[in-house]
């Protein structure tokens, strides 16, 4: 089959996780051919004039595509053009999601306007009928994955230390979400500021901060040498407490905030979503895996990690309402313990493959495969589409450089 991926670099430095999740397809699956698109702010209808009936079995639309939905401007043009594009290109149409209880209405466009055949959001199953409700969507496929798996071509290329060699005891970073996230959103923020009030007067050498700006942020290699420095990781589920299908209370959080830029999070709640708590179900993030694989062992916060690991087998696990802290930072201090919690994660989510990126992209061209009625035309050259495609990454790459500037 030929497929065609759209997806979003977005930055000239980008993240792993997001280079990761689109190239995943091109990386496992040799059997198929991959052809990938930056889309990056939409692009323009001209760039797209190239694709023809009958050139593609299948069109990706990258989670990395709809974080164009946060300008108005350009996602009404982006579904237009492709809405126009696709109605007239007969293909299977897959969208893969993310982040999707923001902005749900562009979302919900998108999917009807372009025909979308499939979604693949890391929204749980039981949370389906609220971000994806029949009578917006109709009767389209949805499925549960996660935000990201696995990277097996990383795992020999980094050095593992046994913990008693490692230089960090404890590491963090973690943005501070706004508070239209809810109570949850606020969470990787709180638990930072717990570990910090209780070990900066230890023994224990730990970097926790929370990053505020992109500039700060680790990135590439050197995140996972910076997970492969400690024996230990804090974390917690992603996601946010409850949709925002129109934006409209991150738009009002923003103004008071900017108003009144002390206000906490309650105070903020009790004058902008006083009736709104927090209704929707975490997802497990790529920084699971990515500890995992540099076996650093982790304190996550809860017991609900949807069947992947076990409290206090797979991972420390501190409750929600933060009472078992002592008891937790007392088994920081066992190294052997430690290291034994991390060994089991490594196990279970990594040697086993069972949450590997090879599985990912098995379980949606398995799924495409059923779905494509008739497979496309191969008097369209490859070199011409891979060419093509070209032009336009190259373009793309030159207007980031000079946006960057």
């Amino acid at each position: 089959m030929r497929i065609l991926v759209f997806w979003r670099r977005g930055s000239i430095q980008q993240r792993n996780t997001i280079i990761d999740h689109a190239y995943s397809f091109v990386r496992y699956d040799k059997e198929n051919e991959y052809f990938y698109f930056d889309t990056y702010n939409g692009r323009y209808a001209a760039d797209y004039a190239w694709i023809k009936d009958g050139m593609f079995d299948a069109v990706i639309f990258d989670y990395s595509v709809f974080e164009v939905r946060y300008n108005n401007a350009r996602i009404t043009e982006f579904t237009e053009l492709m809405s126009n594009l696709w109605n007239e290109v007969s293909c299977v149409k897959i969208a893969i999601m993310q982040d999707d209880y923001s902005l749900t209405e562009k979302i919900w466009e998108f999917i009807n306007r372009v025909g979308i055949d499939k979604v693949y959001t890391p929204i749980r199953e039981e949370d389906h009928p609220i971000i994806y409700p029949k009578e917006k969507i109709g009767n389209i496929d949805i499925e549960t994955v996660l935000t990201g798996y696995v990277e097996e071509s990383i795992i020999d290329k980094i050095e593992l230390l046994p913990h008693s060699k490692r230089e960090y005891d404890v590491v963090y970073r973690a943005s501070k979400l706004p508070y239209s996230h809810g109570k949850h959103g606020q969470l990787k923020y709180e638990i930072a500021k717990l570990f910090q009030e209780k070990l900066w007067k230890t023994t224990l050498k730990v970097d926790i901060e929370n990053t505020l700006v992109r500039d700060k942020a680790i990135l590439g290699g050197e995140w996972f040498a910076f997970l492969a420095s400690s024996r230990l990781a804090i974390g917690c589920l992603g996601g946010r407490g409850f949709m925002d299908k129109d934006g409209i209370i991150a738009d009002r959080v923003r103004e008071y905030v900017r108003l009144y830029p002390d206000a906490s999070f309650e105070e903020t709640k009790a004058n902008i979503f006083p009736d709104i708590d927090d209704y929707l179900h975490g997802a497990v993030s790529p920084r699971i895996f990515e500890c995992a694989v540099t076996k650093t062992c982790q304190i996550l916060v809860g017991n609900d990690y949807q069947g992947i690991m076990e409290p206090d087998k797979d991972y420390i696990m501190l409750k929600e309402d933060f009472s078992n802290i002592d008891d937790v930072v007392e088994k920081i201090y066992d190294v052997d313990y430690c290291e034994n919690i991390a060994e089991n994660c490594y196990l279970k989510t990594v040697k086993s493959g069972a949450y590997s990126y090879k599985g990912f992209v098995k379980m949606i061209i398995d799924d495409i495969r059923m779905r494509v009625k008739s497979p496309c035309k191969l008097e369209y050259d490859s070199e011409y589409i891979l060419r093509m495609c070209k032009i336009n990454n190259d373009n793309v790459y030159q207007e980031m450089l000079q946006n960057s500037k």
